[in-house]
């Protein structure tokens, strides 16, 4: 079974089997599977300041309470995914002639509406920050915390031409040359042993920074991403470019044929004499990162926020290796249509790799390397309209491979005594303008309960997001001051 549509001429396209298909997206699919647990900070959170989580965003918010505590599994849940080129309907629906759902990749759909969707360069992003304990407490006009958390980020950025080709063939490509060179993805995995600290200045400025031990878990990363391919517009016969360098830290072994050529990759833990502690205990990929905040109240109704998060790098040392391919090949095309057929033991993905392995040479070498964190700038501020009331603005800037991916939210904000803070929120986010957003927090017997999404529509309209947010727990909080203006100073 092939997803693409006849043509004349043998080869007229890469036939695009599923395996072709899973290959070329490989990173669409890694990024979906981890989003489904976070993805980005919720933006709606950030003038939520009576919670404990919104330092995280800026370390100089300084809640009104004197003390919290959040325990694992219960502090904090946050599921979150986000594209700025696929929505749920765009990769399940309903056939267009009986009464059943389809993907895109089904023979019977078409990959013209879907290809007509995809941007030059299609992004996809997500962040993983699971609580495993964190508190703080008041010292006079500091307030000092602490947090220790595992977490997971990925970014990867797919070329529209490599889409196009792995769904449609090269056809449409004749006589010209498709540029993979935007492709690019970072994942990583580590825990992040964190202090930080706030101070009020005076009744107007707080400052705050927040320090970061980290220690690498797991990554996969690209270096150089030089790749083209290039189709003959008599024979479509083709020819691949490449000069790229994957770095990876996993717990894997590479294993060799006599030739020295890589024959085979397994995971430790299909290994039973592994021991998965040394796993999740490994300290040998450290790294450092710092979150800088600070508020200003220019004048008595308007306060204005900046703060940079994950500014910071990770060396990876230990389970390293740099796979590389570098060279040129031609060819026909593959037909990998043999993949579908039950009755059929070849291997042609195993094919497709021997192949490439002979012409291009894939290596791999074990040299370390630094990856930096994708930082996050915040700008913003709020209006007072009452004393319990804010109208408020904000922008987040996420700087990834030299670019930046913008998303603006205004807010209303509003806190009735000490017990009650909700917000209204819309944000403009990967290319989406239909994110309606809510937070709420209730707060009795010493525990604050919270929900907080920058999504609400994708309850109503799951099938049109591509923005998901949820974020939701329990803290414990002890003590209340009135307002941050009532604290001394002197």
């Amino acid at each position: 079974m092939h997803i693409y549509k006849s043509t004349s001429g043998p080869y007229a396209r890469i036939k695009a089997s599923g395996f072709a298909v899973r290959f070329a997206l490989l990173p669409v699919f890694l990024i979906f599977i981890s989003a489904g647990l976070q993805a980005q900070l919720s933006q709606t959170v950030y003038f939520m300041d009576r919670l404990p989580q919104s330092s995280l965003v800026n370390p100089a918010f300084q809640h009104r309470h004197n003390f919290h505590l959040l325990l694992p599994g219960v502090s904090s849940f946050n599921v979150n995914a986000g594209t700025n080129f696929l929505s749920y309907s765009d990769i399940i629906f309903k056939h267009h002639s009986y009464d059943s759902l389809i993907t895109f990749l089904h023979p019977d759909a078409d990959t013209d509406d879907f290809a007509s969707g995809l941007n030059n360069r299609n992004s996809l992003g997500s962040d993983l920050n699971v609580n495993i304990l964190s508190g703080g407490f008041r010292a006079g006009r500091s307030f000092i915390s602490f947090n220790i958390s595992e977490r997971f980020s990925g970014q990867a950025s797919l070329p529209g031409d490599l889409i196009k080709i792995a769904l449609q063939g090269n056809q449409q490509f004749a006589g010209l040359t498709a540029d993979f060179s935007g492709i690019g993805m970072d994942l990583n995995y580590f825990r992040e042993y964190a202090i930080g600290y706030s101070y009020r200045v005076d009744k107007n400025l707080n400052l705050g920074a927040r320090a970061k031990m980290l220690y690498g878990k797991s990554n996969i990363s690209f270096d150089k991403k030089d790749i083209s391919l290039y189709t003959d517009p008599e024979t479509y016969n083709m020819r691949l470019r490449s000069d790229f360098t994957m770095n990876v830290s996993l717990p894997i072994n590479v294993l060799r044929d006599e030739e020295g050529n890589i024959d085979d990759i397994r995971v430790h833990f299909d290994n039973d004499n592994y021991d998965p502690l040394d796993f999740i205990f490994n300290t040998n990929n450290s790294g450092f990162a710092i979150d800088l905040g600070g508020t200003y109240r220019i004048i008595e109704q308007v306060m204005l926020y900046a703060s940079i998060t994950d500014l910071g790098f990770i060396n990876w040392e230990h389970d390293v290796y740099n796979f590389s391919m570098n060279g040129e090949m031609e060819f026909e095309g593959f037909d990998l249509s043999s993949l579908f057929d039950n009755d059929n033991e070849s291997d042609p993905g195993s094919a497709l790799l021997d192949t490439l392995k002979s012409r291009f040479g894939i290596t791999d070498a074990n040299d370390p390397y630094r990856r930096w964190l994708p930082a996050k700038i915040y700008l913003g501020g709020t209006y007072d309209l009452t004393s319990g009331i804010n109208l408020g603005l904000l922008s987040r800037s996420i700087i990834y491979q030299g670019k930046l991916r913008q998303a603006v939210t205004l807010s209303a904000n509003a806190n009735a005594g000490r017990r009650l803070s909700a917000s209204m929120t819309y944000s403009v986010m990967n290319n989406s303008y239909n994110n309606f957003g809510m937070g709420l927090s209730l707060r009795g017997l010493g525990v604050q309960f919270y929900v907080i999404s920058d999504n609400l529509n994708t309850i109503i309209y799951p099938h049109l997001a591509n923005n998901v947010n949820l974020w939701l727990g329990l803290n414990i909080v002890l003590g209340h001051v009135k307002t941050l203006q009532s604290l001394p100073y002197r």
